[in-house]
């Protein structure tokens, strides 16, 4: 199997994607772009070393982001070469789990999407499953138990030089505050390697579910099941906690694992409200608010330019939302967000005019009238209370802003058919 995973079809394969995912360099500052200059220099040597047992992997470089309700989530970040070598054995195991993995699980997988999980969420509920159980697996991807992980590899990978170089990769050092530790749990979030191992644990879990004839929906480690009653809720997720605990050996949140109806739950930053006797999609209150957060944290007063030069960084961000949530009923939650951005975008502008002399000039250009103009500019009026004025309104008009390349998460937004069934 090892000859076959260091294949130079599927290293180069492996190169292209390590290349297309860009990504930060690991411990030894190399990018992604020098990747095939040191291939065509290296490979030869360190193939070698993999077929001989002796290479040992660089330590992954921890970094740490936050989480959107406190907290810190830690990224490992191999070296690109690490990268490569774990990208190459994730497409040649793939094929061995690919086929037996459940078509509810939806997390990292070819053909399979976020959008066709809430859809078959959407589903379930139209059938009447209006109880949700969220279970919440506490620092999934850091408690991974290696032994159990490995057993289960092993079940499929009959070759113990590959196992021994998966392995080696568990077990990789973290350098994290000028030392570096050696994990004895875990797979570091951020490999390439990382997704299909966490698909490989939690297919147990599939099973599981399955077994019992449950509906479920799961997304990487995030797992909703769906059923008709309260007390059938209540008893599966005592059930399945246990399960989880003590034969995968996870630990179970169960401050954040709950029991919800629809209306309450979130999945992968959807929710659902009820309209006509169906359950249809809308884009969760904790997704909008992290949105206005971000509005906000873009668009600050105190900006040092004027706010047309962040223009293209937000253009970005408003693309990739709204594609994000397209599925979702969400026309005038967009019109709001449109709202909040004119009205800081006003706001700035109004601060950078500073002086009277300043505002009355500004709004004058924009054909105020000069007595207008003067009134206005000596407002003692807040610059909110201004921004929401008719003469901002006016001057700095949607039709302006958006000839300045200001994007419109409402313009963007193309609704689709909606569509009950899963491909």
């Amino acid at each position: 199997m090892l000859e076959k995973i260091l294949d130079i079809r599927n290293i180069e394969r492996a190169c292209k994607q390590v290349i297309k995912n860009k990504g930060a360099g690991g411990i030894d500052g190399m990018q992604t772009d020098e990747l095939r200059d040191f291939l065509q220099a290296s490979w030869a040597s360190i193939r070698k070393e993999i077929l001989e047992g002796r290479y040992e992997p660089d330590a992954v470089k921890r970094v740490e982001i936050p989480k959107p309700n406190g907290g810190v989530r830690g990224l490992g970040i191999p070296t690109v070469k690490d990268r490569l070598i774990q990208q190459a054995i994730s497409q040649w195991m793939s094929g061995l789990w690919e086929q037996e993995f459940s078509e509810h699980s939806y997390g990292f997988r070819p053909q399979k999407n976020a959008h066709q999980a809430v859809y078959q969420a959407q589903t379930y509920l139209n059938e009447d499953k209006t109880y949700v159980i969220e279970m919440d697996l506490e620092k999934f991807f850091d408690k991974v138990n290696h032994d159990k992980l490995m057993s289960l590899i092993s079940r499929k990978v009959a070759d113990k030089r590959s196992l021994k170089l998966i392995g080696k990769y568990l077990r990789s050092g973290i350098l994290h505050g000028g030392l570096v530790t050696i994990p004895k749990e875990g797979t570091p979030q951020g490999s390439p390697l990382s997704p299909l191992l966490s698909n490989i644990m939690l297919h147990e879990l599939d099973m599981e579910l399955q077994s019992r004839g449950l509906s479920f929906v799961r997304y990487a480690d995030d797992c909703s099941i769906y059923v008709r009653s309260l007390k059938s809720a209540h008893r599966v997720m005592e059930r399945i906690t246990k399960y989880l605990e003590c034969k995968l050996r996870l630990k179970v949140n169960r401050e954040k694992s709950k029991v919800s109806r629809p209306t309450e739950s979130k999945l992968l930053g959807y929710s659902f409200y009820k309209k006509k006797k169906e359950w249809r999609l809308r884009i969760a209150p904790k997704s909008v608010k992290r949105m206005k957060d971000k509005i906000r944290s873009i668009f600050k007063r105190s900006l040092p330019e004027y706010p047309e030069t962040y223009f293209p960084k937000f253009g970005v961000i408003v693309r990739g939302w709204v594609n994000y949530f397209i599925e979702a009923d969400c026309k005038s939650t967009l019109k709001k967000l449109d709202e909040l951005v004119r009205t800081r975008v006003r706001q700035i502008y109004w601060h950078k005019w500073k002086r009277a002399k300043t505002r009355m000039r500004k709004l004058m250009r924009f054909s105020v009238p000069q007595w207008q103009a003067y009134q206005w500019a000596n407002s003692s009026k807040g610059s909110c209370r201004i921004a929401h004025s008719p003469i901002m309104s006016k001057t700095l008009s949607i039709k302006h802003l958006n000839q300045e390349g200001l994007a419109s998460f409402y313009s963007h937004y193309r609704p689709k058919e909606v569509q009950l069934s899963i491909f």
